[in-house]
Formats: C-alpha cells, sequence, structure tokens
C-alpha cells in the first residue's frame, strides 16, 4: 500500500493535487478549443497538443480513480484506523462507559429500603452525606 496514504495530511494533499491537475488541464483544453489561426500548421499543431491535453486529464482521471479504489479497500478492511477515527471511537465509548457505571451506582444509592415504605406511600429518596 502507498506510504502517502498513511495519514491525513498526504492524503489531503495528494487529492488537492489530483483536483488541481484535473482543473488545470481542463482549463488548457478549454482555451485550445479556440484556434487563433486558420492555416493548416497551426490547426494541426493545436490538434496535437489538445491531443496531448486530453490524454494528460484522462490519465490525471484514472490517478484519481486508484486512489478511490485504495480508499474503499481501506475503508473495507478497516485501515482507515490510521486517520485517527478509531482513537476517538474508543474514547467516547470509554467516556460512555464510565458514565453509565456512575449513573447505576447512582440509581442503586438512590433506591428506597423496601421495608420503610408503606404500600400507599411515595417511595423516599436516600440520604447519602448524612445531611
Amino acid at each position: 500500500m502507498d506510504a502517502s496514504l498513511r495519514n491525513r495530511p498526504a492524503l489531503e494533499a495528494r487529492i488537492e493535487k489530483l483536483r488541481d491537475q484535473l482543473v488545470a488541464r481542463f482549463h488548457t483544453i478549454v482555451n485550445l478549443a479556440v484556434v487563433s489561426g486558420k492555416d493548416r500548421n497551426t490547426t494541426a499543431i493545436a490538434q496535437y497538443h489538445l491531443q496531448t491535453e486530453t490524454a494528460a486529464l484522462i490519465t490525471t482521471a484514472e490517478n484519481a480513480q486508484s486512489l478511490i479504489r485504495q480508499l474503499q479497500e481501506m475503508w473495507l478492511f478497516g485501515q482507515l484506523d490510521t486517520l485517527g477515527d478509531t482513537k476517538a471511537r474508543e474514547q467516547s465509548d470509554e467516556d460512555a462507559r464510565s458514565i453509565a457505571l456512575l449513573l447505576k451506582q447512582l440509581a442503586e444509592s438512590q433506591q428506597p429500603v423496601a421495608s420503610d415504605a408503606s404500600p400507599g406511600q411515595a417511595p423516599q429518596p436516600a440520604i447519602v452525606n448524612g445531611g
């Protein structure tokens, strides 16, 4: 696997480079579409330049497709963890577990004692800190 896909800044730089190349090639093709001269040599040179730029545009698009394919494979096989998503998820899961445990302890500590409450009376909250 390409080492440039191992971290986020390199991946973003590669995406931006491909985007800039696609835009530049397209602009060049659009600018070449207007032929200033009408003679045969000028037209032939413009046609050759258009073919060259079109081939370069196609190559850049194929490189973008290759990057997309690599990203899909990384996503499918779980290798996108290098972007830091897993660490954030693990921290979030750990925080959720600790909060759930604290809420469970709080709920258990505030349960009324069954022998003190009469059947028609609402349960009273337990006093925790000797108040």
